[in-house]
């Protein structure tokens, strides 16, 4: 269907708009980034700063995409492509500030954690559900029948290990008072973690049934399952450790039984 001139000049206008803002981002990643390169201590900081700047431009990009679908009835992919990367980049900056590290003690990256301390739990909490957010926007404006569809569990098992790895447990252990400042961050946090990890792992075993038929998600699924199994534990979640341990010992079966069928 052909876009009518005037419609596809007045996106044109606003999308100069939202070019401009992300340059204006560009700008401040590169500021930072300079920065960071003077001053190693504060790293984590300008890492986390840029991983901010990041998710800025993963939200213009979307914008965009559902400008042109709004005033064009166009979805535009390579918008929605530049922030399903944009995403990958946040991911990449935050493995720097806390690990992206499956199958640790929960308390692996504590020296990490202790160099963030001033990026305290609420600020913790806001930048995950500012990701999550943006992660279900691209996921809705690519639309079902997008070739992307077995590339989501990734992202959502990034998020739900970078959201355990800047968890301070060892916070959680010791602040159980509900008067304690961010005692109910921490909490939310935690909840949300607990149900990050057990989603993401069902999503990377229907990857396994529906496409991949690749042990190798089985096995992703069962390690971020091991990792909510050892929070459980530390938490005292009797009924989360049980539903775990379950859904750890189907994983390993059914691996053995991959394992097998392939020697055939």
């Amino acid at each position: 269907m052909a876009v009518e001139a005037s419609a596809k000049k007045e996106y044109n206008a606003k999308i100069s708009e939202q070019k401009k803002i992300l340059a204006e981002y560009d700008k401040d990643i590169a500021a930072l980034k300079k920065s960071m390169a003077s001053n190693k201590k504060l790293a984590p900081f300008f890492h986390i700063g840029i991983a901010s700047k990041i998710l800025k431009q993963v939200d213009v990009y979307i914008d965009m995409n559902n400008l042109s679908e709004r005033m064009m009835g166009i979805k535009n992919n390579a918008n929605l492509d530049t922030a399903k990367r944009l995403l990958n980049n946040l991911f990449l900056e935050m493995e720097k500030v806390v690990t992206l590290n499956l199958d640790t003690t929960l308390t692996h990256n504590k020296e990490m954690l202790d160099q963030i301390r001033p990026f305290n739990p609420r600020m913790k909490l806001n930048f995950y559900k500012y990701v999550e957010k943006s992660i279900r926007r691209l996921i809705a404006a690519y639309g079902e029948n997008t070739k992307w569809k077995w590339s989501f569990p990734e992202l959502w098992a990034k998020l739900a290990i970078v959201g355990k790895n800047i968890l301070d447990f060892r916070e959680i252990q010791a602040k159980r008072d509900p008067r304690e400042e961010f005692f109910y961050d921490r909490q939310e946090m935690l909840n949300i973690v607990k149900e990050a990890l057990f989603s993401a792992s069902a999503q990377y075993r229907d990857k396994f049934e529906i496409s991949t038929k690749s042990s190798n998600d089985l096995v992703y699924a069962m390690k971020l399952l091991q990792d909510l199994r050892k929070i459980a534990t530390m938490t005292g979640d009797t009924e989360l450790g049980k539903k775990c341990k379950s859904g750890i010992d189907s994983y390993k079966t059914r691996i053995k039984s991959e394992d097998k069928t392939k020697q055939k």
